[in-house]
């Protein structure tokens, strides 16, 4: 069995505006979580952030990284990460955006090597406009398509996807070409009304389920719920 986490994790910052990233590295060993696919990671200094941050995320016991910079400030970045106890054979960075983006996005694209086998990873953070998200997706669908593998690998798309709308046309098209893993309403954590976090996947050949977790602590570090994917 292996355990994935997907979250949001808005800087670090928890519902006071408190930032500790201890708090989700022991979040994750309680959780015996195998593999970390974050978004809004933060190591600007300006937000807050430092150096170490990847480190304290992670701990020793995930030494495999993936960061996916999408913002630089000196040597700090804001972005999507992955971050895993099994060796990551192939880690890609996507662009999505455009030059009309308001705000860079990206998606981070890691083949892992786990006792399940090949393991293609893919983690993102959509933009909050309609015409930008339908973009995004369109242009990772075609990356995704675009790289090359020797075989065709279990495949595993996540993150915050920022469609409010149940019948959208990005869910609708999603859907035919992956198939969607229930996982109930995110955002807001205090009080979940959408599912801003979603999950698919593709030629796994074992059991794959998602859910929310909803619990007083997880509603608690960030303004979304963490996603805890369970594979085998």
């Amino acid at each position: 069995m292996i355990r994935i986490l997907s979250f949001n994790i808005h800087g670090g910052y928890d519902r006071n505006g408190i930032r500790d990233l201890k708090r989700i590295h022991a979040m994750m060993q309680e959780l015996d979580i195998d593999i970390g696919v974050f978004q809004e990671m933060e190591t600007r200094a300006s937000r807050g952030g430092a150096l170490d941050d990847i480190e304290v995320l992670a701990g020793p016991e995930r030494p495999h990284r993936l960061p996916g910079l999408a913002m630089k400030e000196g040597e700090g970045w804001y972005g999507n990460l992955i971050v895993s106890r099994y060796p990551l054979l192939r880690s890609l960075v996507h662009n999505l955006g455009s030059a009309r983006s308001f705000e860079p996005r990206n998606a981070v694209d890691a083949l892992s090597q786990t006792p399940l086998g090949y393991l293609r990873i893919i983690g993102t953070h959509l933009s909050l406009t309609p015409w930008e998200r339908w973009s995004e997706m369109h242009n990772l669908v075609t990356l995704m398509d675009g790289v090359e593998e020797k075989e065709k690998n279990p495949l595993l798309l996540m993150g915050d996807i920022n469609e409010w709308q149940p019948r959208s046309r990005l869910l609708n098209h999603l859907d035919k070409i992956l198939k969607p893993v229930p996982c109930g309403k995110s955002f807001p954590s205090s009080f979940p009304l959408f599912r801003l976090d979603r999950v698919w996947h593709d030629r796994c050949h074992f059991p794959v389920s998602a859910r929310t977790l909803a619990d007083k602590k997880s509603r608690h570090f960030s303004d979304h719920l963490p996603v805890l994917i369970t594979l085998g």
